[in-house]
This record gives structure tokens, sequence and C-alpha cells, in this order.
């Protein structure tokens, strides 16, 4: 195993894991020096927002370094199935790339469940600092056991609040609201802890799920509730910044280790040189987004300090009753990396 840092220091981890940890599928296996073969990288993402076009630059990196050898299929939309289904496929072989939510890839490596903790992050810088340190690096190792090779660190971004029959400013507004989650159990705990009614379902059930009214509103970054026009149903918005949902680009362990190493370097550079690009394109990407939705109609509401540090207070008990269901050290050391002190003080 070893690990290799990103361009311009961002830390991103590209471990190559044990063979022995590797599922059955081993679609990599055997491949020669000079053998042309296709690379297929399934995600939910709607096609033309900013993880797509970054993955679609990873694709011509990979198509140029290996003077067209390598071909890199990217599948958007939900195309190749939900997040969860993708994991298993890259698991299993059948797949050999995707990009989830580390909050679904938390239900295989449960180290991750430190991420679905509320407010950790202030901003993105925040975010990428802790991330690209040893600790964020050492977050990743957990999944090798999984037959799952991280090549770095994604980004979803803030997730926001979008309901369809009023805005939400303050924590108890949130009480009996069905709202859409994710299938991650501290997502679900959290929102419970506030009395909302979270309801899982998958993502491309959403949109009429917000239609008919069977949920009242939904948690996503603006780009992806514009996207997936989710902001339709859904037009009262607040910028809630709840939670910062990184995603992890994954490859099959078996199929990676199945490649000559040039091949193993192509494609490990290329996902650095890409998450660098990534963080360019999602610079900014909130501001224009937002601007789209509220010429569309809808309408956003900013929380000023005393709102916001009302959602804060309000998720400190969660963090004292729910610290002891994940690694509390691990959980600690990102708190204290990130500089929350609020959330530290709630769990010693």
């Amino acid at each position: 195993m070893f690990y290799r840092k990103g361009a311009v220091a961002l830390g991103i981890v590209a471990a190559l894991s044990l063979a022995a940890c590797a599922p059955a599928g081993d679609s990599g296996a055997g491949k020669s020096e000079g053998e042309s073969y296709t690379i297929k990288f399934g995600n939910v993402i709607s096609a033309g927002d900013t993880q797509n076009q970054a993955y679609d630059y990873f694709a011509e990196l990979v198509s140029e370094r290996s003077d067209g050898r390598i071909t890199v299929e990217v599948y958007p939309d939900s195309q190749l199935g939900g997040e969860r289904e993708m994991i298993e496929a890259v698991q299993a072989g059948n797949l050999e790339m995707t990009a989830p939510s580390v909050g679904v890839l938390a239900n295989f490596d449960d180290s991750l469940q430190v991420f679905d903790f509320p407010f950790i992050f202030e901003d993105a810088e925040t975010a990428y600092k802790v991330l690209d340190s040893e600790i964020g690096d050492s977050m990743l190792e957990g999944i090798e056991e999984s037959g799952l090779t991280a090549l770095g660190w994604g980004e979803n971004g803030f997730r926001n609040l979008a309901m369809t029959k009023e805005t939400i400013t303050a924590p108890e507004q949130i009480k009996g609201k069905k709202l859409r989650t994710m299938q991650v159990p501290m997502h679900i705990a959290f929102w419970e802890s506030l009395g909302a009614s979270p309801t899982p379902m998958a993502f491309p059930e959403v949109f009429t799920a917000l239609q008919q009214g069977v949920v009242d509103g939904v948690e996503n970054p603006y780009e992806l509730l514009y996207s997936a026009k989710f902001t339709e149903p859904a037009a009262k918005l607040t910028e809630l910044r709840w939670i910062y949902d990184p995603e992890v680009i994954l490859i099959g362990s078996s199929f990676l280790e199945g490649l000559p190493e040039a091949d193993q370097e192509i494609i490990t550079t290329a996902a650095d040189d890409m998450i660098v690009k990534l963080r360019e394109l999602k610079a900014g990407i909130n501001s224009e987004v937002r601007g789209k939705i509220e010429a569309d109609g809808g309408t956003v509401a900013d929380l000023d300090e005393a709102e916001r540090q009302a959602w804060i207070d309000a998720a400190v008990p969660f963090y004292a009753s729910n610290a002891a269901n994940v690694d509390t050290e691990k959980l600690k050391a990102i708190l204290e990396a990130a500089g929350n002190t609020t959330f530290l003080d709630a769990i010693k």
C-alpha cells in the first residue's frame, strides 16, 4: 500500500490496497502493457453539474496520457443505479469507478460516520484543510477492507433546505415536517432529534415525492437541488449549510491492482488533477445557482448570526447523545482540526 500526495499539496490519497482484501470480481486482472480498455464511471449527479464536468475532465486526461488506449465512460444521473448499488458493483468488479457521498459510503466503513455530524465545517476552505491533512488521509484507509480504493476526496458541497410550503429558519419550525434524507443513520438521527420526520428514499424518487406531497422538503446543495429540478416543487429555500458533504472517488481495488504500473500512475495522477479542477469549479457555484433559483421565482432565506447559532445550539444535544455511537476519538480529531470548540466541549 502506498499514498501519493496530489498537486498543489492537496494531500489526496491514492492508496493501493492489498489484493487479499479484494472481492472476487477482478475486471482489471490480466491487463498487459499497452492494452486498450474501458473504465465505466457511474454517479448519481446530474449531467452538466460541476462534479460531472470534473469527471469528464478526468476522462480527457486519462485518454490523453494513455494516447487514447484507456477510455473513461462517465454515466451520470443514476444511469447505473443508486449510490449504494454502484459501490456494491465496484466491489463485485461489475463497475470500475464511482463517487458516492461519504454518508452512503459510511455503510461500508463506519469510521466515516464522523462526517455525518452537523455543522462541523463553517466553510469549504476549512473542510479542504482537514480533508487534505493526515487526518483526512487516515479516514480513507478503512475502505480498503471492502475491496475499494480511494483516489481522493470529491465534493458535493454544503447541504441546504428546500421546502414546498413554508420557509424554515428556526429549528423548532422543522418539527413534524417530512424531510427527504439519504439512508444515512446519523442524518436521520439528527433530524429526528429536532422533531422532524426524516424520510429516506432513493435520489431518483425525490422529485415525484415532492410533487405529490409525500415529503415536505429535501436537503441538498444548491447545485443539485436546481439541476434535479427539486426547486420547482420545493421553491422555499434556506441557506442552512447544515453539513458539508464530501464525496469519495472510488475505484475497485482488484481492478486497479490488475493494471500495469504505468496505467495505475495515469489513473491516480489524473484523479489528483481532477480534484483540483473540481474545487476550482465549485468556487462560486453556489452564488451562480442561487441566482438562477431566485430568477425562476424561488426564494432563498439567509440566516443571521443569531439564527444560525440557534441551529448550532440545537445540535449540541445530538453530539452529546451520539458521539459514543461512532469513533469518538476520530470525531474529536476532526472537530479539533476544524477549530470547532462548541461540539468538542459537548463530547468531552
